[in-house]
């Protein structure tokens, strides 16, 4: 009856790791005719494992045995779906490491209904419980068993699996790490494997089912941490290079306005010139002064960068028909570094000006800026009309309104990270139609 047990055990393993297999990687770019792949190759598996042979039983080689068959299942994934073969091997270990997790919570519940009696399936030599003696008894037990697994995957799916989405990049920086979460897994496996054939009592069982429960969700849990790890280092990486181009970008418009309000300057006493010798009618004289006067910056706020940023979004404000209004202490900013606060607020208008821009009254358009400073804090409140709605994801951030969003949002991203590095908070809202920035900074950063 044993190796019977065990006959079927092998099958319904092979089953086990396919499905959490496909939880994990059904959302990654398949190859052709996957729908006649996937299924052939998990049938061709389940038939591998009923007839690999078992011709002792003993813990390595019940270990050696289940090894296997997970070993197989990899190559199935590479044949199956178009993704390198290291995002195969990282959905592989996350389906192991789902399936036992599952084993060991019905292993668990199992033993825990049947106290006193040897643990799980009679596979392992135990003989209190026989999932494939096919009796009344039996089939409840394996209801029970099916049950622990349902929810266990379902549990895992919610958790983890629907992290990995179309296009994910599971090539983790530290490959090194993910193989040392597999070999944690295994071992864990093995020892396992051992506790079984000691056919220890149902305290000791249980413990056990416990202990495995907790390191295989520790394990599962500092996978995808390792894959949360590398999306975050690698915005830092989009958002530091971005930063750096606007630094650039805030150098050469600076030297550009300088060299505009120079000519606009000179120009303004030509203007005149002309204009005292009547050969001009005033009303020519009038709009021509006007019109260099727009590029003549009147703006000081005792901050050269903020003067810089206000001056070239004004032009683009007045140039598009929105009202942009400021009432700025400058020099309360004085202690953040130009291209951080270019790259801050630089950003902010920006964001501002494109939500204005979608709203056809040109009446509507509008947008105030405002620096103070409270107590020992510096406040910066941005607030523009929009049209629409607006989402904000659960950390209060706002969602990019751009159809793809896997190549937008870092404008938000760099602004946090610069509010942070001053030992600030960046939020957002919405309140009475209108979108709000506030930016709450110490000014002991002086």
């Amino acid at each position: 009856m044993i190796l019977s047990d065990l006959f079927f055990y092998k099958i319904l393993f092979a089953a086990e790791i396919s499905v959490a297999e496909f939880l994990f990687t059904f959302r990654l770019k398949k190859r052709r005719m996957f729908w006649v792949r996937f299924p052939l190759c998990c049938a061709a598996l389940a038939v591998l494992a009923a007839f690999f042979p078992t011709p002792f039983e003993s813990p390595w080689y019940s270990f050696f045995t289940f090894f296997s068959i997970f070993a197989l299942s990899i190559p199935i994934l590479v044949f199956c779906y178009d993704e390198p073969v290291i995002n195969s091997v990282f959905c592989a270990i996350a389906a192991y490491t789902l399936q036992h997790i599952a084993y060991e919570l019905a292993n668990l519940t199992l033993t825990l209904i049947v106290w006193g009696s040897s643990p799980l399936l009679g596979v392992y030599g135990g003989t209190s419980i026989e999932l494939f003696a096919f009796t009344k008894v039996s089939l409840f037990y394996l209801l029970i068993y099916i049950f622990c697994y349902m929810i266990s995957y379902a549990a895992v799916y919610f958790a983890f699996c629907k992290k990995i989405v179309k296009g994910t990049d599971l090539r983790i920086r530290s490959l090194s790490l993910l193989f040392l979460i597999g070999a944690g897994l295994l071992v864990n496996i093995l020892l396992h494997s051992f506790i079984i054939y000691k056919k220890y009592d149902s305290v000791s069982v249980t413990v056990d089912c416990v202990y495995n429960l907790l390191c295989c969700l520790l394990l599962l849990s500092g996978q995808f941490s390792l894959l949360k790890s590398k999306e975050l280092a690698g915005e830092l990486d989009i958002v530091k290079r971005l930063r750096h181009e606007e630094k650039e970008q805030y150098a050469l418009i600076k030297e550009n306005m300088d060299i505009i309000n120079l000519k606009c300057h000179d120009m303004r006493h030509q203007i005149r010139e002309i204009g005292s010798g009547k050969n001009v009618p005033d009303d020519v004289i009038e709009e021509l002064e006007k019109s260099v006067q727009l590029y003549d910056t009147a703006v000081k706020t005792g901050n050269e960068t903020l003067d810089v940023i206000l001056t070239e979004k004004s032009l683009r404000a007045h140039a598009e028909g929105v009202t942009l209004s400021c009432v700025a202490d400058g020099a309360a900013l004085n202690f953040i570094g130009d291209g951080d606060l270019y790259s801050l607020l630089g950003n902010a208008v920006d964001n501002a000006l494109e939500a204005v821009m979608k709203i056809d009254e040109k009446e509507k358009r509008i947008i105030s800026i405002n620096v103070s400073r409270v107590e020992d804090f510096v406040t910066v409140c941005i607030r523009n009309s929009f049209d629409g709605n607006i989402k904000f994801d659960e950390q209060g951030m706002p969602l990019t309104s751009k159809a793809d969003p896997n190549y937008h949002g870092y404008g938000i991203k760099s602004m946090k990270y610069i509010a942070e590095k001053y030992d600030g908070s960046l939020s957002f809202n919405v309140k009475d139609g209108m979108f709000k920035l506030n930016l709450l900074l110490p000014s002991n950063n002086e």
